[in-house]
């Protein structure tokens, strides 16, 4: 019988076919594909997943924030009603001096939204130069204009017509109420989420209820 002859060609084709390693210096072949986590290793490390606990502690932080702001909402409201009160029960009258009134810019730039005007005035012997507030026409430097000013700040002075026209409104609360229930519509739904996210509690079985076995 006839032994079949191999050429160097053929032997070195068939060598190349099989599929081979590079290890330092040597090559090896290589039997099989490679396992995933060989593959996961040649594109990098696997990225890290963000648990529960990170985002519910996000969560809860946000609405602490929120409720700050709430807080400090209301409490701006209150403070406005408060002056307003102030100023028409006990603001004290002052005869303001304008001493310069400056143009205020509107949206386009080519034209004044109105005027801020400082002007001088006296509480009790001491003397004052600021801004009079409610104020937004232009008067002339040197003319005077009604105010009143705040009894706890003397430094804050308003145009009397503009106290007159004004009260204290429960409007002022409406911003802070709509954002208090948004407030508790969001931890109703955070609380909701965290208890969903737990699971139902297993039961406990008692000590003496031992499965009796077939």
């Amino acid at each position: 019988m006839r032994r079949p002859s191999f050429s160097t060609a053929h032997v070195l084709a068939r060598a190349s076919a099989r599929p081979q390693a590079f290890d330092g210096a040597r090559i090896h072949p290589v039997n099989g594909i490679p396992q995933s986590s060989e593959r996961a290793s040649l594109r990098g490390p696997e990225a890290q997943r963000i648990g529960g606990r990170f985002w519910f502690a996000t969560g809860a932080i946000l609405l602490i924030a929120f409720a700050m702001a709430i807080t400090v909402s209301f409490i701006s409201a209150a403070h406005d009603n408060s002056r307003i009160e102030r100023l028409k029960t006990e603001g004290v009258p002052v005869v303001v001096t304008v001493t310069n009134c400056v143009g205020n810019i509107g949206g386009s730039g080519s034209n004044a939204s109105g005027y801020t005007c400082r002007g001088a005035y006296r509480v009790k012997g001491v003397s004052y130069q600021e801004t009079i507030g409610s104020k937004s026409t232009l008067s002339s430097v040197g003319s005077t204009v009604s105010g009143i000013a705040d009894p706890e700040r003397p430094s804050t002075v308003e145009l009397a017509s503009a106290v007159a026209r004004s009260s204290p409104s429960p409007s002022a609360y409406v911003v802070a109420s709509v954002l208090a229930l948004l407030f508790v519509a969001l931890t109703l739904l955070f609380l909701r989420r965290l208890h969903t996210s737990r699971g139902p509690t297993p039961r406990s079985r008692p000590p003496g209820d031992v499965p009796s076995m077939p």
